[in-house]
């Protein structure tokens, strides 16, 4: 089955070939057996999307046709230029595996057009977002300037020599059509690590109509499994115990100190043979987005294509749009650090027993016992006077001795009474002695709605980080109110010590946080010095950033 997809409300501009124009050479059949044995075998369970254009439509008439007879799985075909300008398509079988698959999610791309659109597809495809998360094979062939493609050649354009998964089908200048043993077509591909680290265009293998392929390995093999020693560009800035550096900068590599990122990748690069040099951006920034949608900082490094990849950074929606992150491998989340809570006056502990409202209660019950338990008497018949029923109930609540008149409604209002004292009494006594012996402290500040409410001014690192973007771009009232008072601090250890100074609150990552406290900020008893915030927020995870669409995320 084929679709012919073109761009909305324009024509396709190619000429799909509907019959042959003469006999087919030799050299076409060839080719389109190739073709037709490598998209019913290698690439049988991929997507099939065919790129050309009219001058190669025209000139691969009968190739083309002649892969459409032979296709067996349902393929798309767009003009070159439509496909890199088109948005993602709303086709269902783009969405899912092809049946029979091994659970290969692949697209296979037969380009045939100038060697110059080929760069450009090459370079521009694995950027865009059309099959995410797929690999990409690339097949192509042309002879429309009437000359045969040799490795030279292709090693001259730069977009050429850095693709992968690509194979260029070139005719073989030495075969022999009479000889059964010769072989036709020479298949060459990138290999980006072969010669020491430097990528080169190697003869991956021959093939024949009658023999198959001249090697038994795959066209298509793993390329990055072993780097030859290939040095990788990284950026990155100190964020330990992650990241921790003593020195270096952006032109200079960084001397890494022992580290859990550097301990992860040197293990990696151990495995895939290949090393790497560590650089600060130029603006010492981790970036955040412009409005034109370009990153600064350690993002836009990688974005520009500069640098390979970063080390540690956090797993956001909108860095996600311009750069290809690995697994995450560790839940980061916000934090902020106070003073530690001081002990109260000594004094208060005289009233700290019970709260506001709980004396509040004592002073009204005290004020209203009095007048009751001298109308209680004067309906009884007794004679005492206001004062003195009002200093009786005193006397009671502070356990002062007294006789108690016979009347019986009396005695039992007495009663009552003196029981609600004895349990005030004690209660008070009890938790009075407990203030007094564990000294009473002021209380913290747990969460950014209790920040708010506070007298602390808040502040992040001035390093246009994560942090910073969550609190510019939210649309959550409680973030925006935090940025409205936020304020800059130049360095970690700065930051913390302005807590120790004043009435600051330091808002950053919790690890970071609890190795910068522990590192410097231990008093000599082995305490800590600030006060960690119970509340977390913005947990995301973390992981390294790699440039969009590059081939070693999978590797």
């Amino acid at each position: 089955m084929v679709v012919i997809v073109p761009q909305p409300a324009a024509p396709l501009g190619v000429i799909w070939p509907q019959t042959t124009i003469g006999i087919p050479k030799q050299e076409e059949v060839d080719v389109v057996h190739f073709l037709s044995e490598l998209a019913g075998g290698r690439l049988a369970v991929c997507h099939t999307i065919i790129l050309t254009n009219v001058a190669a439509s025209l000139h691969l008439h009968n190739i083309l046709l002649g892969l459409q007879q032979t296709m067996t799985n349902t393929f798309f075909i767009y003009d070159v230029e439509t496909y890199l300008r088109s948005s993602l398509p709303s086709v269902p079988l783009l969405r899912h595996r092809p049946p029979k698959s091994d659970g290969t999610y692949c697209v296979a791309y037969y380009i045939f057009s100038s060697l110059s659109l080929l760069a450009t597809a090459l370079s521009a495809i694995p950027k865009t977002d059309w099959f995410r998360g797929a690999t990409r094979y690339f097949v192509y062939y042309t002879n429309s300037d009437g000359k045969n493609l040799d490795i030279r050649t292709l090693e001259e354009e730069p977009s050429l020599l850095f693709s992968y998964n690509t194979i260029y089908i070139t005719h073989n200048p030495q075969h022999n059509p009479k000889d059964p043993r010769s072989w036709p077509l020479n298949l060459l591909s990138n290999c980006p690590f072969c010669r020491s680290g430097e990528p080169e265009v190697i003869l991956r293998t021959r093939w024949s109509p009658s023999r198959g392929f001249q090697t038994e390995s795959d066209i298509f093999p793993d390329l990055f499994h072993d780097c030859n020693g290939h040095i990788f560009r990284a950026v990155t800035m100190n964020f330990p115990p992650f990241i921790l550096y003593s020195s270096g900068n952006s032109t200079h590599p960084l001397k890494m100190e022992d580290c859990l990122d550097k301990r992860i990748i040197d293990i990696i690069a151990q495995v895939h043979n290949f090393t790497y040099e560590v650089y600060e951006p130029v603006d010492r920034r981790w970036g955040y987005r412009l409005d034109n949608g370009t990153f600064l900082g350690v993002l836009g490094e990688v974005q520009n294509y500069l640098k390979d990849f970063t080390l540690d950074v956090s797993m956001t929606p909108e860095r996600a749009e311009v750069i290809d992150y690995t697994v995450g491998y560790h839940l980061e989340p916000l934090t902020f650090v106070t003073s530690k809570p001081q002990p109260l006056p000594q004094w208060l502990a005289l009233v700290r027993p019970y709260q506001s409202y709980v004396w509040l209660s004592f002073l009204l019950m005290l004020t209203a016992s009095g007048p009751t338990y001298w109308l209680l008497q004067k309906l009884s018949g007794s004679s005492q006077s206001l004062p003195g029923a009002l200093f009786l109930m005193y006397a009671t609540m502070f356990t002062q001795a007294r006789s108690w008149p016979p009347s019986f409604a009396v005695r039992v209002y007495a009663a009552f009474w003196l029981l609600f004292c004895l349990v005030a009494t004690v209660s008070y006594v009890s938790n009075l002695t407990a203030f007094l012996t564990v000294p009473a402290l002021s209380s913290t500040v747990d969460g950014l709605e209790e920040l708010i409410d506070s007298n602390f001014v808040w502040g992040i690192n001035n390093y246009s980080a994560s942090d910073y973007m969550l609190f510019k771009s939210s649309k959550a009232p409680l973030y925006q109110e935090i940025f409205q008072g936020l304020t800059f601090c130049p360095s970690l250890v700065e930051c913390v010590q302005r807590v120790l100074d004043e009435r600051f609150a330091f808002i950053s990552f919790q690890t970071y946080l609890r190795d910068a406290i522990a590192t410097h900020f231990i008093d000599k008893n082995g305490d800590t010095q600030v006060y960690l915030a119970k509340e977390r927020f913005f947990q995301t995870d973390t992981a390294y950033a790699m440039q969009k669409g590059s081939p070693i995320k999978a590797s």
